[in-house]
């Protein structure tokens, strides 16, 4: 693609400078990517790092067409034009309002609960479009609960905030919710049903140029630096 080829040779004239374009969905470009661009700034402080923020199938739609220097998106991907690097899987939780606690069996003591256990709990989701809401909607159908949603959001941000604020339980990242500060208000509690979660990776386009920069980042990601 012509935007890619422009890249590339803006990368060759130089490795120190450039420009960064990175595919990440909206609540990674929270918790993962600033720990990263802080770093690779201290090593190339003339890269621009320009951050498009879309949902997972925008950003495997992006990164076929060779619109990313790299994007992070979860498995699967179509690996037979992309390029593949695992990222640390998604935990998911269940954040509960402690107000809520009570409509639960005794057992969620122990931290963890069954989803077909939930019956009584209100639920904030995310829209149907989104890759969670489609893992929450067969996790349900798995367990044969109809779930009383109260609330649909666009992000998970958003349906974490819903939760702390005591509107409904929400299925979240626990890479993003645990690396919060917040009240003692809400319950984090695993799940029994399966062990769910999610394998995010790094993908470029197969044969596309990978500048000094842009492999730094990559590596400041899975932690080879």
């Amino acid at each position: 693609r012509q935007e890619q080829l422009i890249r590339s040779m803006e990368s060759y004239r130089s490795e120190e400078a450039g420009r960064l374009v990175i595919g990440v969905s909206y609540f990674r470009s929270l918790y993962l990517i600033p720990p990263m661009v802080k770093k690779l700034r201290q090593k190339f402080p003339g890269v621009l790092v320009s951050l498009q923020e879309m949902n997972s199938d925008l950003l495997r739609k992006g990164a076929a067409e060779g619109k990313f220097d790299f994007a992070i998106v979860n498995l699967p991907v179509d690996d037979s034009i992309l390029d593949v690097t695992p990222l640390e899987p998604d935990t998911l939780v269940l954040a509960v309002p402690n107000h809520l606690l009570s409509s639960l069996p005794e057992t969620h003591k122990s931290g963890s609960i069954s989803i077909r256990q939930c019956t009584q709990l209100p639920f904030v989701v995310v829209t149907p479009a989104q890759e969670l809401r489609r893992l929450f909607d067969r996790l349900c159908a798995s367990a044969d609960l109809q779930p009383r949603i109260a609330v649909e959001v666009t992000g998970v941000n958003t349906a974490w905030s819903m939760a702390q604020s005591g509107v409904g339980a929400a299925l979240l990242p626990l890479q993003l919710v645990g690396r919060e500060q917040f009240d003692k208000n809400v319950t984090l509690l695993t799940l029994t049903d399966t062990n769910y979660s999610r394998q995010p990776v790094i993908v470029t386009r197969r044969g596309q140029y990978i500048a000094p920069y842009t492999q730094y980042a990559i590596d400041l990601l899975t932690g080879s630096k």
